[in-house]
């Protein structure tokens, strides 16, 4: 004896780890790639914005060194102009004889007029020589070896003539040379000023040292601005800089030294420092004099990492700004910003892994009970059918033996009505459904039994639906679908009034993407102004007293709109048709 009933250990649906591996090891890909496209993008950023503070600080420099030069120039010849002043008062002073003058009255003089030092320069032979000077290194100087300007200049004021060289400051009987280095004593840088108009046999030479014109530039000049960008309160970015003189740091001309010292206007960096050295220095101000373009460069001085800039500048002559910035700021910016992201990333992950998880979960739990409510639909149809067989079985025995007693009395012609009459109920029940949707073919299967004993012919022809894809949801649907629709069939030919055949048909087929089922039975016809209130709940034609009356087109209607599909009704005195379409 057959029995059915569920399984005692029910396999529980496993989660599906490959597939949330597989997921969360793309969306780690994308996620890594979209972080080097990041990195790649913010090291360009923080690259380009630590250029354009150099730039903008490469600017400042150019319009400060202009516009110092400019003061410069002007504090400059302000000391040349007193410088002459001096000598005036130095002529007034002094026997216009130079024997007549000695050095200690010089030494007098220059306490008394506020000079460093004082020089009487005379000609002798084709040379101008310091003849008497308070600076004892002066006395005997040559200076006909001296820059073309300077001995040039000596030369047209001796010859009362009007001083036009190149470079210095020209006066009335007076021409004050460019600050430089001493040639007497080069730990000084000097200004001295030159005197002469005819009325002594020398000329006159006071000079100062730099000192006010150095704390000029200390307090308000070129080195003052460099000195605030570098060592400010605001962070500007550069660590070092350096105004190259580029004919001198690229060696094309010679630096003038003497006794160890530099001279002033030979040196090789013109404004600021020059400590943080590389080797590729001098390529890169070349490069930048001959493409008048920004160069850069990164380099490592002492374990760091720093970004070099060099831009180019005109001033008398092409010069170039140099400015070191430390690059370590920028690469520890990108690391902070790069293990923000990644304990950012770590962090989704992880809640990206748990939350998918709880989705493979939730939805195997739908499934199970999706599973579980087909599994009692097929079970209680397919019991419903194995009740039917075993009924068959019971009676058979009856069968068997009024057959036996109608061969043993000789009743032929009852006899032969009586088989005629068993084989059509066999002949039905023995049809099994072959659908391959197991609840439908159950359904199908049981509304056969219950159609052969409501004495109704019911008629099937459903396709094979192999070919579509009906989940266990849609198939637990449409088994409640086609069973209401069906019984409502039954019960529509089963009315008292009913005269004829009792025939209720079954229509399934797949057209493209939508699936179409047709219930037809030759019940009476729905009136016309009924039809459009059907699927109201507890709306029926049926009998009052029914205690499912109203129930079930209204479920049908509510399971196809679920699915955005459509049911339409038509009904005529021969037959009505309850169509079902349903996209998959």
């Amino acid at each position: 004896m057959l029995s059915l009933s569920p399984s005692p250990h029910k396999p529980k649906p496993k989660i599906q780890l490959r597939s949330s591996l597989f997921i969360l090891m793309i969306s780690l890909i994308i996620v890594l790639l979209t972080d080097s496209v990041f990195y790649t993008y913010s090291k360009r950023m923080l690259s380009s914005e630590l250029e354009t503070k150099l730039e903008l600080i490469a600017d400042t420099i150019a319009i400060s060194i202009k516009h110092s030069k400019a003061g410069e120039k002007y504090v400059e010849n302000l000391i040349g102009q007193n410088l002459r002043t001096a000598s005036l008062a130095l002529q007034y002073k002094l026997d216009p004889d130079i024997e007549k003058v000695t050095n200690e009255e010089l030494v007098l003089l220059s306490k008394e007029l506020m000079v460093d030092h004082i020089t009487l320069m005379k000609r002798s032979g084709d040379d101008i020589i310091g003849y008497k000077s308070t600076e004892p290194k002066e006395i005997n100087m040559s200076t006909k070896n001296w820059s073309r300007d300077w001995f040039k200049a000596f030369n047209q004021l001796l010859d009362t003539k009007e001083t036009n060289v190149k470079t210095g400051q020209a006066l009335p009987n007076y021409w004050s040379g460019p600050m430089n280095t001493s040639m007497s004593d080069p730990q000084y840088v000097d200004k001295w000023g030159y005197y002469y108009d005819g009325r002594t046999n020398y000329i006159l030479d006071p000079y100062v040292h730099d000192t006010f014109f150095r704390d000029y530039q200390r307090e308000t000049g070129v080195d003052a601005v460099i000195n605030e960008m570098i060592h400010g309160y605001t962070d500007h970015g550069a660590e070092e800089i350096a105004v190259f003189n580029p004919p001198i740091f690229l060696g094309q001309q010679e630096q003038y030294k003497k006794e160890g010292y530099t001279w002033f206007t030979d040196r090789e960096i013109l404004f600021g420092s020059y400590t943080m050295k590389d080797k590729r220095d001098q390529d890169m101000v070349q490069s930048v004099l001959k493409s008048k373009q920004t160069q850069r460069l990164l380099t490592n001085i002492d374990g760091r990492s720093y970004l070099k800039m060099f831009i180019p500048l005109q001033l008398d002559i092409p010069v170039v700004i140099g400015l070191t910035a430390d690059y370590e700021k920028v690469q520890n910016s990108l690391n902070q910003q790069q293990r923000n992201l990644l304990l950012l990333i770590a962090t989704t992950a992880i809640l990206a892994f748990i939350l998918v998880i709880l989705s493979f979960r939730f939805i195997n739990r739908n499934r199970e009970a999706t599973a579980e409510s087909v599994q009692e639909v097929y079970v209680d149809h397919i019991g419903s059918l194995f009740r039917s067989m075993k009924e068959q079985r019971h009676d058979f025995n009856n069968h068997v033996s009024t057959i036996h007693s109608l061969v043993h009395l000789k009743e032929f012609e009852e006899l032969s009505r009586y088989t005629a009459e068993l084989i059509g109920e066999t002949t039905a029940l023995n049809d099994i459904i072959q659908i391959n949707v197991p609840a439908l073919s159950a359904i199908v299967q049981s509304k056969v039994i219950q159609a052969v004993e409501r004495k109704i012919t019911f008629q099937h022809d459903v396709a094979n639906l192999k070919d579509i894809p009906l989940g266990a949801v849609k198939a637990t649907d449409l088994v409640r679908i086609i069973s209401n629709l069906v019984d409502n069939a039954f019960d529509a030919v089963s009315l008292p009034n009913k005269e004829g055949d009792k025939q209720v048909r079954l229509v399934g087929y797949a057209d493209g993407h939508s699936l179409i089922f047709l219930v037809i039975n030759n019940g009476a016809q729905i009136p016309s102004e009924l039809l459009a209130r059907i699927f109201e709940p507890g709306f029926s034609t049926k009998n009052p007293d029914d205690l499912h009356a109203g129930l079930g087109l209204s479920i049908v209607k509510q399971l196809v709109d679920k699915y955005d599909g459509t049911v339409r009704v038509s009904s005529t005195e021969s037959e009505t048709t309850f169509t079902i379409t349903i996209e998959v």
